[in-house]
């Protein structure tokens, strides 16, 4: 997440989104994982005095307890009064929390006992206490996996009756999975049906985002090319979360008063695959065996490809319906992102990695 002077500009965005936190309205913001939602939505939110945004990551939530256990934890970690932190704590005694302080941050750190937070009526308690809560804005990231869960229509239906009883309060739902997100609002048999007004995040502009971050090179002493920054724009699939990742590893491969050139570009590479390198290697074991030939072969393919016989024989599995369940399951676990027909990584630096692996 970026913002202030780390945060490129989208002007647009930027300005429908700020008037609709201001006015309490519901928003879903749709945009590829990285893309920079989280930061548009901060960006939108500092210069708006006192309102303080309650982040709770949705990302592979597993249960109804997981999803009350995530929303307390986050309420608890946006009160930066001590005294208001306790007294919440107070009002959530049925989760068993456990805070500690950081002694250097001074963030609370908050766990919950396992086993607790498993009835929907806990949802009301959370809510209960949200409603008491001045200048709050709810974010809800990856608010698509709640589809997952068993018994998820019931779950957000009581989520939807909760919402809507909160008049003051902005809520922002993001999602990454755009099919997904719009069957969550559009369809007429889910419980969000039409309860939240859409925001599209897409790729910076080209010219914008390259003069942005040449600039912020020349301001460290580093010199970069026009032409080098649009080769790692694409690299990076013109993703900005993605960009700041490789450059991060570009300036530390390289010195104040450098000209940047393509050894320098291959230095960096390597300081990010060793940076990630014990990651991926961890993430590899948890694959099965086909999701592993699968994630392979869309690698060996630059990273995008479609279910074509071409692709389906390539990654040594036999039967296509099995190329098909283990793409799902790597889509599910956001590895792999489909648009269309279409699968690409989520990750483009697993995908080299991937190939230099195997080179």
């Amino acid at each position: 997440q970026v913002t202030g002077k780390d945060f490129c500009r989208r002007a647009e965005e930027l300005r429908k989104l700020r008037e609709l936190v201001e006015s309490s309205s519901r928003v879903y913001v749709i945009g590829e994982r990285r893309i920079g939602k989280t930061s548009l939505i901060a960006e939108a939110v500092r210069p708006l005095g006192k309102l303080r945004p309650v982040l709770v990551d949705l990302m592979a939530v597993k249960s109804l307890e997981d999803i009350t256990h995530r929303l307390g934890q986050a309420m608890l970690r946006a009160e930066k009064n001590q005294g208001r932190l306790l007294s919440m704590a107070k009002h959530l005694s049925a989760l068993r929390p456990s805070i500690s302080i950081d002694s250097v941050t001074g963030s609370p750190s908050v766990t919950f006992a396992p086993g607790t937070g498993d009835r929907l009526e806990t949802l009301d308690s959370l809510f209960s206490i949200l409603e008491q809560e001045k200048n709050r804005i709810l974010i809800l990231d990856e608010f698509q996996d709640m589809v997952g869960l068993n018994d998820s229509h019931r779950i957000l239906a009581k989520l939807r009756a909760l919402i809507q009883q909160q008049q003051t309060m902005g809520i922002v739902f993001c999602g990454s999975i755009r099919n997904r997100m719009e069957d969550i609002f559009t369809n007429e048999d889910s419980p969000f049906f039409n309860a939240a007004i859409r925001l599209l995040v897409g790729p910076l502009d080209r010219t914008l985002f390259r003069r942005f971050l040449i600039k912020r090179f020349n301001e460290g002493g580093r010199i970069v090319s026009d032409s080098l920054m649009d080769s790692i724009i694409d690299a990076c699939q013109n993703n900005p979360g993605h960009v700041q990742r490789f450059c991060i590893s570009l300036w530390q491969a390289t010195s104040r008063g450098q000209e940047i050139h393509e050894k320098e570009m291959i230095a960096a590479w390597s300081v990010l695959f060793s940076m990630q390198k014990d990651a991926y290697e961890l993430l590899l074991t948890t694959l099965s065996p086909q999701q592993m030939k699968v994630l392979r072969a869309l690698a060996r393919a630059n990273g995008t490809a479609g279910l074509s016989s071409e692709f389906i024989a390539s990654t040594g599995i036999a039967l296509a319906p099995s190329v098909r369940k283990a793409m799902l399951k790597l889509v599910e676990r956001h590895l792999v992102q489909k648009t269309g027909t279409t699968y690409r990584f989520c990750d483009p630096f697993l995908a080299a990695w991937l190939r230099q692996q195997h080179a």
